[in-house]
């Protein structure tokens, strides 16, 4: 009996593991409801990989590093292949959890070369500037190290961090686009010794953020037998035990199927969510395919305030901690006259007549599809919109996957004033009084060798223009007056003037209640309250100048009578606590280095309720909306400029508060900042630096030729420049040919660029 059980056990785990080898069959892991995780120690190492386990915190068992010599100008030695098949068709951001792994200069064994050759497109990104490995045909390419199809991907940090980026000082996410599901190759090659990885991921932006997609705790989703499955469904009647992930489920059920409802009614958006092996984190309402709410684990009910006449679609989406996702969607209508909307017709049902409702349609007749403009352009997106049984209510424009300009039943051209260079997709999007909706898409390009740049700014002998300052613009709500009072089912319009002395206003916001309604470009038309109803209101207007600078004013009113007087005092007597909120991360006035992620954590509390909304605005743009349970927002890969980050809580009577911190991105300038070569030109082999004053830090150099390609790196110790006076000498490759060269110096707080001329 005991042998017959266990050639019975040997034979199920025989079947278990070919049934693994055959569902796993040519790949080594693969992606599951848009996202991808691999540990780096779970596949080959060829010769001069190793896999360690000498630094603390790594994930998994270990990490990998290449242990032979340097490749900075030769990819596709010692390559490791990766295959990963891909289910769900899209774009994909790579990031891997990497470090610098010698010495205390994080600019040196900081990267590795990567490609992904058979994807549909394989580029970096940040904002509208694109960038395409050399090789591919495809411009323009990455600065610094780039060849055959591989980009240099490097980290900034001695410390274990999700940076994956390439362009030296310019650095730019990188992304695969997969147009089809199917088993794709993922390469890395080397190139510095001693830079460590420990786990790559690739996810889809449109369903996660980087921090849940850098979540260590999520499991690997490798595929190559002995991956530990997700936790089983609890057992049923047909448990198959597969071992599958079990999608969440979500009802809707306020309102019901074909509900009617009175014009100017409040309508509450009540969902029934759950998900059996695990959480629902993430649930979104869109009313007429709109997003308009956005909750995590928490979702309190969306309100459809004074609903107008019409029919309506609302679907609500959700997500649960393993990413799987699970919709409902209902129709009501409001108003006597606008009856239910019909179920969708059957496979015999005639094909509605004449007297159906019509889609309405758009045209973007400016700019057209493929041209290009000069750098420094002001771009005009002009609309042709029409709906042949009614009108068009709503329009948006999208540039490059932004939202950037709201406009209702009127539309006013939006503006992209002083266009850098790059490729654009602008999308239009219209809805009609009927709820049906349109859109259309064009692509144009900014550049070119036919397109010159604008002149470079002035040198430091020119002039300043004006008074050498660039004023800030001003704003004022002109409509409604402060502490005016309404009728309820009043039409209420906020009007601004604006101005600005040295420029002009090129982008407004309004905000009722601390609500995004209304954005609009160079050219603002007053945004309408509609059927408002009784109750205390804030209105709020922001704009920015050319110059990005940025102003904002506010103004109360109420309507309503007796009932209704002008918003309280603060609380003193029983009344309504407000809450409150600080910014704890960012710190106002720090700085981080150009391509850094900035984390925005905040502490709220309220002292008779809860915290209900949260909201958090980057330079007056609204990016990230939760309710209940705020989860910090991530500032990816942030470019060299100023910010304001603002933070907005509502409580559960109604109260708000805000906060408001400012931090900044730059190369700060440095002691290196004061380097000189001399002589120059260069008639040896080696190059001699003096740095006039004393730095803080080891100084890391680089030198590459007039093409971008490096010739030599290294890195000279503290010890050996205060011996050497300040004096640094750094040694070109023989047989150096005579040119032009660049050497570039780094410190930890900052860089410094001298060419020198070859002889």
């Amino acid at each position: 009996m005991k042998t017959k059980i266990t050639f019975l056990v040997a034979c199920f785990a025989m079947a278990l593991s070919y049934q693994g080898s055959a569902q796993c069959s040519g790949y080594d892991f693969e992606e599951v409801n848009g996202i991808a995780i691999y540990e780096m120690e779970s596949g080959p190492t060829p010769s001069s990989w190793n896999v360690e386990n000498g630094v603390s915190d790594f994930s998994g068992s270990g990490f990998i590093t290449w242990r032979g010599p340097s490749y900075f100008n030769n990819p596709g030695i010692g390559t490791i292949s990766y295959r990963i098949r891909i289910n769900n068709p899209g774009t994909y951001r790579f990031i891997w959890r990497s470090r610098s792994g010698k010495g205390a200069d994080f600019t040196e064994h900081n990267d590795t070369w990567l490609r992904i050759p058979d994807a549909s497109d394989f580029f970096a990104q940040r904002g509208s500037s694109i960038l395409y490995p050399a090789g591919t045909g495809k411009t323009p390419n990455p600065n610094g190290s780039t060849a055959d199809g591989w980009f240099k991907v490097y980290v900034s940090s001695s410390a274990w961090s999700w940076q994956a980026t390439t362009s030296d000082f310019d650095g730019h996410p990188i992304y695969a686009r997969f147009n089809s599901a199917g088993v794709y190759t993922i390469q890395i090659s080397a190139r510095s010794d001693a830079h460590f990885i420990d786990r790559m991921v690739l996810y889809n932006e449109s369903q996660y953020s980087i921090g849940q997609a850098a979540d260590l705790s999520r499991s690997q989703t490798n595929c190559n037998g002995d991956t530990p499955p997700p936790p089983p469904p609890p057992p049923g009647d047909d448990d198959g035990g597969n071992g599958e992930n079990a999608a969440p489920t979500v009802s809707i059920t306020n309102p019901s199927e074909g509900q009617n409802f009175a014009v100017g009614s409040n309508i509450s958006v009540n969902l029934n969510s759950s998900d059996s092996d695990g959480s629902v984190v993430s649930h979104q309402i869109y009313v007429n395919g709109t997003l308009v709410d956005t909750d995590g684990s928490n979702y309190t009910a969306h309100l459809i305030a004074n609903a107008t006449a019409g029919n309506y679609t609302v679907r609500a989406v959700v997500r649960d901690n393993d990413g799987a996702t699970a919709e409902n969607t209902v129709q009501f209508s409001v108003g006597s006259d606008n009856p239910p909307p019909p179920p969708p017709p059957g496979d015999d049902d005639p094909p509605p007549g004449d007297g159906g409702n019509g889609t309405p349609t758009v045209t973007i007749t400016s700019p057209t599809n493929g041209q290009n403009f000069n750098v420094g352009s002001t771009v005009t997106v002009s609309l042709n919109a029409n709906d042949p049984d009614g009108s068009v209510v709503f329009h948006q424009i999208y540039v490059n996957g932004v939202l950037v300009d709201t406009d209702g039943a009127n539309f006013t051209p939006h503006f992209i004033p002083n266009a850098t260079a790059g490729n654009y997709t602008v999308r239009a999007f219209v809805r009609d009084n009927d709820g049906n909706t349109a859109e259309n898409t064009i692509q144009f390009s900014v550049g070119g060798s036919d397109n010159p740049p604008p002149p470079p700014p002035p040198g430091d002998d020119d002039p300043p223009p004006g008074d050498g300052g660039n004023g800030a613009p001003t704003v004022t709500i002109t409509n409604p007056s402060n502490g005016q009072n309404f009728s309820p089912g009043s039409i209420v319009s906020v009007s601004l003037a604006t101005s600005d002395a040295d420029g002009s206003v090129v982008f407004h916001q309004i905000f009722v209640n601390g609500i995004l309604v209304d954005t609009d470009g160079a050219n603002f038309t007053p945004h309408f309250i509609n059927n408002i109803a009784a109750g205390n209101y804030t209105v709020r207007a922001f704009v920015r100048d050319n110059d990005g600078n940025t102003a904002e004013d506010t103004t109360q009113f109420t309507v309503g009578g007796s009932d209704n007087p002008p918003p309280p005092p603060p609380p003193g007597d029983g009344g309504n606590a407000a809450p409150t909120v600080s910014i704890t991360s960012p710190s106002n006035g720090q700085t981080f280095g150009p391509g850094s992620t900035v984390t925005v954590s905040l502490n709220t509390n309220d002292p008779d309720g809860s915290v209900v909304f949260h909201q958090i605005f980057v330079n007056g743009t609204l990016v990230d909306t939760d309710g209940a349970n705020f989860t910090p927002h991530f500032i990816t890969n942030v470019a060299v400029g100023n910010y304001t980050v603002r933070a907005f809580v509502r409580d559960n009577d109604g109260a708000t508060a805000e906060a408001t911190t400012q931090f900044n991105v730059g190369v700060t300038l440095s002691k290196v900042q004061n380097a000189i070569a001399y002589p120059n030109p260069v008639v040896t082999s080696i190059v001699e630096v003096q740095m006039t004053e004393t730095v803080s830090s080891a100084v890391a150099y680089s030198v590459s030729n007039v093409s971008g390609v490096e010739i030599s790196r290294g890195t000279i110790p503290m010890n050996e420049i205060e011996n050497a006076s300040g004096k640094l000498q750094i040694a070109l490759p023989p047989q150096t040919e005579p040119g032009v060269y660049y050497v570039v110096l780094r410190t930890l707080d900052g860089q410094k660029t001298i060419p020198i001329i070859k002889k």
